[in-house]
């Protein structure tokens, strides 16, 4: 735990500060099914594909002032710490930390695109190219549908570090969801 504990305190530091930056004007009609929190329920994988993602472990947060997070682990393999975390060994620990993704920054949509900058990364070499930071940009897309049965498709689109035809079937967390109202909670 020992030299785990500076990075992620910088990493919280920096999200706080990720999520403070004003994001770009949107079209509340386009992007209202979009907003609050969805966790991962299935991906769908291209047969080209050798990472196995598997279900029930990543969170995608929408924001309506235009910020995003993510975050998920793309491996079923993944070695496991010790129960007491204070007994891994240094290399446990980096292991366990690099194994996961994890950005956050702001985004917009258009046409059913969801265009995302990272102001934050887990990997350092992304996020450093942030454009208003002095970067190149490191804008990505993914494509999204808000399906009928309440859940959200997206798909990583060509030229994403994801690869093109990586999908995820995203459904809503009850506790996670600030527009999900339980029937019982109804106008009294």
């Amino acid at each position: 735990m020992r030299t785990i504990k500076l990075p992620l305190l910088v990493v919280g530091l920096l999200s706080v500060a990720a999520c403070a930056q004003p994001a770009a004007e949107m079209t509340t009609d386009e992007n209202q099914g979009l907003y609050g929190g969805w966790i991962v329920s299935e991906w769908i994988m291209p047969e080209t594909e050798v990472v196995a993602m598997p279900a029930e472990q990543g969170l995608f947060l929408f924001t309506e002032s235009g910020h995003y997070s993510m975050m998920w682990v793309p491996s079923t393999d993944r070695s496991h710490l010790p129960t007491l975390t204070s007994e891994a060994t240094d290399a446990q620990l980096a292991e366990a930390y690099m194994s996961f993704v994890a950005n956050s920054g702001r985004y917009t949509v258009t046409n059913g695109v969801i265009t995302y900058e990272a102001s934050l990364a887990r990997d350092a070499a992304y996020m450093s190219r942030f454009e208003p930071l002095g970067g190149e940009g490191n804008a990505r897309s993914m494509s999204y549908t808000l399906n009928e049965d309440g859940t959200l498709t997206i798909e990583f689109v060509s030229g994403d570090e994801y690869s093109s035809g990586v999908m995820a079937t995203l459904r809503r967390p009850v506790d996670l969801d600030p527009y999900y109202m339980d029937e019982s909670e109804g106008d009294s």
